[in-house]
């Protein structure tokens, strides 16, 4: 399966949902650098790659667990972090269609980085 390329949109999404997050992997609380973007429906899905509430940091052995073995733990998570009626919410929204623009999406997620940033007083990542 070819990789789906990571453009600039999902690089300042990435930060946001990160630094959001203290950096800090919400299943084992680990922190670091190595902190990753998970997408509970992957990437491919337009509709909520750029979603919030379908995305959380976890660590690199986290990622991979929820990632790869064990999907189901994973979709529990996400219950039992969004309640029923979020998660529900969750997939019709990732059954819906979304029309790219990945211009404004990096616009928009870039903007909300900095000021994230500005607001818990920690330098931005501008790499």
């Amino acid at each position: 399966m070819p990789r789906i390329k990571i453009d600039a949109a999902d690089k300042w999404f990435s930060r946001y949902v990160r630094e959001l997050q203290d950096n800090t992997c919400q299943r084992c609380g680990n922190q670091g650098e190595k902190i990753q973007n998970s997408h509970f429906f992957g990437r491919a899905n337009e509709a909520t790659r750029f979603c919030l509430e379908n995305c959380d940091a976890y660590c690199y052995g986290c990622h991979q667990h929820f990632g790869s073995t064990d999907r189901e733990a994973y979709r529990q998570f996400k219950v039992n972090q969004l309640g029923k009626n979020g998660f529900k919410a969750l997939v019709a929204q990732a059954n819906s269609y979304k029309k790219k623009d990945r211009k404004m999406e990096a616009i928009k997620w870039k903007a909300a980085y900095l000021q994230l940033c500005k607001e818990k007083g920690v330098t931005p990542n501008l790499k």
